[in-house]
């Protein structure tokens, strides 16, 4: 298939596989943006899905956080006052959105338990991913959850004795309160384990990542063989255009292969003119336009 991320159909996506999704990706030089949305939370508009507003203004992937993957299901708001079901399943939301989907998994150190299985990273959880038919697993910690670059590692190796079709994307987006968010010297110990995209800090997103030191991020992460993802995970995806903006610009330059925009916003997402300011930036109105539209 030699497509871009952004010229993708449903139908191409329906026939993907772990090679096809990451060539399409490392052929649209930066231009492949992510949107992360909470599914547990009811969205800011009544009758569609996070994922669905996520899709309608410009995501090329769809992350859905705070998924229990033993029990998947996203929030529809206002959803029996115009008498549908309160949620939607994983594949009602790829079938409504038409997009690349995945979700997160929390790699918790061992004897955290203040998160709820279906949640975090255990060969059963994994199992359950595989088995949905999400396209990708995203390996990082939320706020809170004491995930670290070592947890994360020890993820890699365990998703992909299970799978060797699901993408793995793995990496920090912020300290996540214990730090070791930009550890360059693990990067090549991702792509052993077998990692295909590592996600770091978008500049400006945590201290002392400037656009200089995502530069160094992304080098070595290309350097390994591996795809990069340049992420605002601080609650900055909801400041403002101009931000955001200088973030998206910031982060092609450094050589992001996927800019992400996180969910910190509105009802599980960022606000929805800075997901549709992050596309215009770092592809142009041709085809942001093309990908709102574009469901089939």
């Amino acid at each position: 298939m030699n497509k871009r991320i952004f010229d993708l159909t449903r139908t191409d996506i329906d026939t993907m596989n772990r090679k096809d999704i990451l060539d399409c990706i490392a052929r649209s030089e930066g231009r492949a943006m992510m949107v992360e949305n909470v599914v547990s939370m009811q969205p800011p508009v009544d009758l569609v899905s996070g994922a669905e507003l996520a899709a309608a203004f410009g995501a090329d992937m769809i992350t859905l956080n705070c998924l229990d993957i033993l029990k998947p299901e996203a929030v529809i708001t206002g959803a029996l006052n115009h008498g549908v079901a309160p949620t939607c399943n994983i594949q009602e939301l790829k079938e409504l959105s038409g997009r690349l989907m995945g979700c997160n998994l929390e790699p918790v150190p061992e004897g955290f338990s203040d998160i709820e299985i279906g949640r975090s990273v255990t060969r059963e959880t994994i199992e359950a991913l595989v088995a949905s038919g999400l396209h990708y697993v995203m390996l990082t910690g939320n706020p809170g959850m004491q995930v670290s670059q070592e947890t994360i590692l020890n993820a890699i190796s365990l998703v992909r004795e299970i799978s060797e079709d699901i993408v793995i994307i793995a990496g920090k987006m912020h300290g996540g309160g214990i730090g070791n968010d930009y550890n360059l010297d693990i990067i090549p110990q991702f792509a052993a384990a077998g990692a295909d995209i590592m996600m770091f800090p978008a500049p400006y997103t945590t201290p002392g990542v400037t656009p200089e030191i995502a530069y160094q991020m992304m080098s070595e992460v290309h350097r390994a063989g591996m795809l990069g993802l340049l992420a605002i995970g601080t609650s900055q995806e909801g400041a403002s255009e101009s931000f955001i903006e200088q973030v998206a610009l910031a982060s092609k330059g450094a050589g992001a292969d996927i800019v992400h925009i996180g969910d910190g916003g509105y009802g599980g997402l960022a606000p929805l003119e800075n997901i549709f300011r992050m596309g215009m930036t770092i592809r142009g109105k041709r085809h942001q336009y093309k990908r709102m539209a574009n469901r089939r």
